[in-house]
């Protein structure tokens, strides 16, 4: 007997109303359904056309309180909210009259569950509808969401907070490191007048240096924070694409250099022009080859490419422009290549580790501009990131 149907009422078509049909060749008896459905952890709960309960399951104990012979021909209502209760019988008599066998109830809200000590706590459910006997018979399934809701609350505070504090540290450090860039700055000046030692002159070029990363670091954590709240903004106009990728190298180019590294520019002459902030995209650049540069060993190579062509990745008849920028670097493990747009994601080959917000912000920039970006790897071997942006109409 399945626990709480009664004698009288709906003993046997347990396996049809609790549960979904199962596989042929899973001979499951009657009695092998009953008890998987006692013992769900889910609220299972049937009612019948008035909408009173007729089976109230272990979980369903476990979830509102109520013992099983206390829910027995108890109004469906008892377990919501007095101020969801009116819709919800309304929701479920048009359910009753739809050609619908089943659907998954608070698709548009959240739905919440009412325990016996008077607790509201939010819920998923389903229904499902049968026929027992010529009489229809309506199943729920619900479950208790409050410990995920709680998860999903802190989360939530936890990432607020972090971002309330970057934005903090991001305002206060921004001034201080102002005036270091400016004092530093005179000091080199004097220098080359000759009114300051070399020895000095290179120790205060040093704090330039550093103060500089301050700066960079202090600006993507701005970024990284605009971009997850939305509050981006780009300023899109007709641009040369050509001139945006040679003044990208030409500022990238003296660390390659350094590295003895080759930066090879490839670019289509006839490269038509694109609708994009071009500080914003000088900054994609920057993050994107200043990565290929910072995995590449000396003496690699690091190739810059443009070609105007239809992005074969969209159906919104636009054109874009694709840009490419192939590193012969470690490459990135496939286990790894999802996580490569995560802030904070730190590649196992860095040699120094830098902030992990490149990538994730160089993502956000190109969305700004309705583009779209993927990473490709093959370990050991290389690294290839593109980009596209729409061109100019």
């Amino acid at each position: 007997m399945c626990q709480g149907f009664p004698d009288h009422d709906l003993a046997r078509p347990l396996d049809i109303a609790c549960m979904p049909h199962p596989a042929k060749s899973l001979p499951l008896t009657d009695a092998m359904l009953a008890e998987m459905v006692a013992i769900s952890a889910d609220a299972i709960i049937a009612v019948d056309q008035a909408q009173r309960i007729v089976f109230f399951n272990v979980g369903a104990e476990q979830v509102f309180g109520y013992s099983s012979a206390e829910a027995m021909d108890r109004p469906l209502a008892d377990l919501l909210p007095l101020h969801f209760r009116d819709a919800h019988r309304v929701q479920v008599d048009r359910f009753g009259a739809s050609d619908q066998p089943a659907r998954r109830m608070g698709e548009r809200q959240q739905i919440s569950g009412l325990r016996r000590n008077g607790e509201e706590f939010p819920a998923e459910a389903s229904i499902a509808r049968v026929t027992v006997d010529d009489r229809v018979v309506f199943t729920v399934v619900l479950r208790d969401v409050t410990a995920r809701e709680r998860v999903e609350q802190d989360l939530r505070g936890a990432v607020e907070s972090r971002d309330q504090m970057a934005g903090i540290v991001s305002h206060d450090l921004r001034n201080p490191v102002q005036a270091i860039k400016m004092l530093s700055s005179a000091i080199l000046a004097r220098a080359d007048e000759g009114r300051v030692s070399a020895e000095t002159a290179e120790q205060v070029a040093v704090i330039l240096q550093a103060a500089e990363q301050m700066d960079a670091l202090i600006t993507d954590l701005a970024d990284v924070t605009r971009i997850e709240t939305g509050q981006l903004r780009v300023h899109p106009s007709r641009n040369d694409a050509i001139t945006l990728v040679e003044l990208a190298c030409d500022t990238l180019a003296p660390l390659a250099h350094a590295k003895q590294q080759r930066l090879d520019i490839y670019v289509d002459d006839t490269l038509p022009p694109i609708m994009a902030d071009a500080d914003r995209v000088l900054q994609v650049f920057s993050n994107v080859i200043g990565n290929a540069i910072k995995f590449t060993p000396a003496g690699g190579t690091i190739e810059v490419r443009a070609e105007a062509r239809d992005d074969a990745f969209r159906a919104d008849g636009h054109r874009y422009v694709e840009f490419t920028v192939r590193d012969s670097g470690p490459g990135i493990p496939a286990t790894h290549l999802p996580q490569v747009f995560n802030r904070y994601f730190q590649s196992a080959h860095a040699v120094r580790p830098g902030s992990g917000l490149g990538l994730a912000i160089a993502k956000g920039l190109v969305e700004a501009h309705a583009g779209w970006i993927e990473v490709e790897s093959a370990e050991g071997v290389s690294t290839t990131v593109r980009f596209a942006l729409p061109c100019a109409v």
